[in-house]
């Protein structure tokens, strides 16, 4: 870690199937200074629900969900007025991956395995949308 972090405090949800992921990276966020909480995967509206009611400031949401596009997810939390800076995790990278995340209505894309260093630099000042 690179040092201290200006930005503590940030309320933050994790969505990701991969139960090992979803926990290593809320530890991570937790380690740095920030709330940070899982979310069961349920259905699309219940889990913008679930978010919704947590008002995150960050929502890392993995693209590949069971039974669920992270896609879908994003483009219903945007429709219901959710504000969280919205961060899809994905093993995808190409151009057109992250033209259609950032049509549904995500502001980063980051690809899988996830680098600390970046994590910690993003975290280390709150997200603009």
């Amino acid at each position: 870690m690179a040092g201290s972090i200006p930005w503590q405090g940030g309320r933050t949800v994790v969505v990701d199937d991969n139960t090992a992921a979803a926990s290593m990276l809320a530890d991570f966020l937790r380690l740095i200074g920030h709330d940070s909480e899982v979310l069961p995967i349920s259905d699309v509206t219940t889990l913008a629900r679930d978010i919704l009611a947590r008002a995150p400031d960050i929502a890392f949401l993995d693209l590949g969900l069971a039974h669920i596009d992270g896609r879908d997810l994003a483009a219903t939390l945007r429709a219901m007025g959710c504000t969280s800076h919205l961060v899809a995790i994905t093993g995808y990278g190409r151009p057109e991956d992250m033209e259609s995340t950032r049509q549904a209505g995500f502001d980063q894309h980051w690809t899988k395995p996830l680098d600390v260093d970046r994590v910690e630099r993003f975290m280390a000042s709150p997200p603009r949308r």
